[in-house]
């Protein structure tokens, strides 16, 4: 017998109210009135017979079911061993382990032959289920006890590029065993490699009745060298010099010096050496990245020399092109908006972006159709020739920003956007409070990353007369008084989008305020058709195929092999894409946008370390029920012995209300006879 909750056992020390009951309680004196007490001697009474228990049987249950009650919430259960015929067939998962650090030497080749082992030792009573842990697990097999199914799905499993996680295996473990409800026995045959355990201990816990069996395909560490990771630039808009910083990482090593070599498209640029220290980090920097125009695959290789060579390089990709020309036109009499924004794209990390700013009134001739995007900076009226262009450049794909101040005419629709303008809401400081941002749409572009607005005043605000909503208009961010500060109207092809304040610094201060640069920045990458994805992948991520601009565009994604991995309805309608591999990803889009994505491994599968040899008996034990014995263990005369528990709390919950029935019956009964007696 054991208890589940046994700390609950403190509340033992309730029994203390049955005697205070019993003991400082009963004594009661009735005063009578006298006349005097002149004539009585002063004598001492005995306490003594006032300290006697009375009434043994209702103290005993009194007693009994505060005991009981705590007992009921320590969940109390036996245990016992029954018997069963090992002839009924036993319940197999085999669990193969095809991470990317499973390619060392011939350890995949070894698991797979040791769980084909495993395979031919099952009777026809037994059955069995394959599954894979190299990256999150997956079912290879339903449960059968056909060998020739389990042997197919062994003969037939890739060794993989993704990490092992140990807690993604247990999960999977407890969930075939939930679904079964049945005990398992789980052979895992791995390389025991420690980065794969979990930070908690607890995320590797196996179901009681879950009997572990680990075949190590490994038995001890390996020295290696690998790239760990490199920063370098995502794009290059001139031919100034880049800074590529490479770090080398080695595992279980000795101090040593490793050369590291730059190369874009195969061709090396530059060989550096760099000593690593034992079972260190050491950096490289390299600052000749001279990539021709274009999409460039570039690498990092470190001459390693060790028993690993495949994660001796890192691959990353980098896209030269000259910046794109962007149109500002502001007022005649507005010299800040231009500064600011000018500025801010000059500050980004990928100057992408060459800012032409115009006054409104020099705008009739301008071919718009060659800037990336449009920014109308609270111009005031525009040609109408004008503003025939914009709305054609609108339709045909391209983005419109509109800011409001001032120069906006009340009452009159905004260009390109359609929105009638009703008025600028200008704080009174004196009687109102300033404006805030209330909310803003993580999930917009340019608020993905621009999320600290609480700095950012306004004082001016435009007040709009919205159309009816509608999936073609979309509000990013609100301020306090419930108004919209950013709106995004799809029209024909393009974005129309509108800011209701002014980026001069008068009508609020978002300018000077640290987010204005991840705005700006963020804003610009999306109105102007970059995009912002980061071009390094991890293996096993996934990567956006469509912005919310381009949810009707084909895409179409090439392998490293040069094959197209979508078909014709999943390169029309799929959103996401799983890296399945390392290697380098083309990504083409329909309206001509091209993405190169480079995806490397997880490092940690570079460290060849092992799990301590008691860590893995802990695991192993954590499927052992309650009492010690291994569920499934084989017993005599062919039976096998499975440790079953039962709780006992609902027994004890019966015997409660027995006793409070009991316990109020006779205690009524001692109370009806208290009062009887003679006073």
């Amino acid at each position: 017998m054991g208890l589940i909750a046994p700390w609950f056992l403190a509340g033992i020390v309730a029994l203390g109210l049955p005697v205070y009951v019993h003991l400082l309680r009963q004594y009661r004196q009735t005063p009578l009135p006298f006349s005097s007490l002149m004539f009585f001697e002063k004598r001492t009474q005995s306490s003594i017979k006032h300290r006697r228990l009375k009434y043994f049987l209702l103290f005993a249950l009194r007693c009994l079911f505060v005991a009981l009650l705590v007992l009921a919430f320590a969940r109390p259960y036996i245990h016992s061993t029954i018997m069963a015929n090992v002839n009924g067939g036993r319940t197999y998962v085999f669990a193969l382990d095809n991470s990317y650090s499973m390619r060392q030497g011939d350890r995949f080749a070894d698991a797979k032959k040791a769980a084909m082992e495993q395979i031919n030792t099952l009777r026809d009573v037994d059955r069995g289920q394959v599954i894979s842990f190299g990256g999150p697990a997956r079912l290879l097999t339903d449960m059968v006890s056909d060998k020739q199914v389990l042997r197919a799905a062994v003969t037939s499993l890739e060794q993989g590029d993704d990490a092992s996680a140990y807690a993604e295996l247990s999960r999977a473990l407890r969930s075939v065993s939930e679904s079964l409800k049945a005990d398992i026995t789980a052979h895992v045959f791995t390389d025991t490699q420690k980065s794969s355990w979990p930070a908690a201990f607890s995320d590797a816990r196996l179901d009681d009745g879950t009997t572990l069996v680990v075949h190590a395909v490994a038995n001890k560490a390996l020295p290696n060298w690998t790239v760990e990771s490199v920063d370098a630039p995502r794009r290059v808009f001139d031919t100034k010099k880049v800074r590529t910083v490479a770090t080398i990482a080695g595992y279980n090593t000795e101090e040593s010096t490793r050369k590291v070599t730059l190369r874009a498209n195969g061709k090396v640029l530059e060989t550096k050496p760099v000593k690593v220290p034992a079972n260190g980090r050491a950096t490289v920097e390299f600052l000749a990245l001279d990539a021709p125009y274009g999409l460039t695959r570039c690498e990092i290789q470190v001459d390693g020399g060790d028993v690993f060579p495949l994660d001796d390089r890192w691959l990353f990709p980098v896209e030269r092109a000259d910046p794109k020309p962007a149109l500002l036109v502001h007022a005649d009499n507005d010299s800040a908006s231009p500064l600011y924004v000018k500025t801010a794209l000059e500050s980004s990390a990928e100057a992408a972006f060459k800012l032409e700013s115009v006054a409104a009134t020099q705008t009739s001739n301008l071919d718009v159709s060659k800037y990336a995007f449009v920014i109308l900076s609270d111009p005031g009226p525009i040609a109408q020739k004008f503003n025939d262009a914009l709305n054609t450049y609108v339709q045909n794909g391209g983005s419109v920003l509109l800011t409001l101040g001032k120069n906006t005419t009340a009452g009159r629709h905004l260009p390109v956007a359609d929105i009638q303008m009703m008025g600028l809401h200008t704080i009174a400081p004196d009687h109102e409070a300033v404006l805030t941002v209330a909310s803003a749409d993580p999930s917009y572009p340019a608020f993905s990353q621009a999320q600290n607005w609480g700095g950012v005043d306004f004082f001016q605000a435009a007040k709009l007369q919205l159309p009816q909503a509608s999936p073609e208009t979309r509000i990013a961010a609100k301020l306090s008084d419930g108004s919209p500060l950013f709106i995004d109207r799809r029209i024909g092809g393009g974005h129309a989008l509108v800011f209701t304040s002014t980026f001069d610094n008068i009508a609020n201060n978002l300018p000077i305020e640290p987010v204005w640069l991840p705005f700006i920045d963020q804003l610009t990458h999306d109105m102007g058709g970059i995009g912002t994805s980061p071009g390094n992948y991890r293996v096993g991520s996934f990567v956006d195929l469509r912005t919310a601009k381009e949810k009707n565009v084909p895409v179409e994604v090439v392998g490293p092999d040069g094959k197209r991995l979508l078909s014709l309805s999943e390169s029309a309608k799929a959103s996401t894409f799983q890296f399945p591999s390392m290697g380098f990803f083309e990504i083409r889009r329909a309206n001509g946008r091209a993405e190169l994505a480079a995806v490397n491994t997880d490092r940690r599968e570079s460290d060849f370390s092992l799990v301590p040899a008691e860590t893995l008996e802990l695991w192993k034990n954590t499927g052992i029920a309650p009492g010690g014995t291994k569920a499934g263990a084989t017993g005599a005369a062919g039976k096998t012995t499975q440790d079953k528990k039962a709780e006992l709390w609902w027994w004890v919950l019966l015997a409660l209300v027995v006793l409070a029935v009991a316990e109020s019956v006779l205690g009524n009964r001692h109370i009806s006879e208290g009062a009887s007696d003679p006073a």
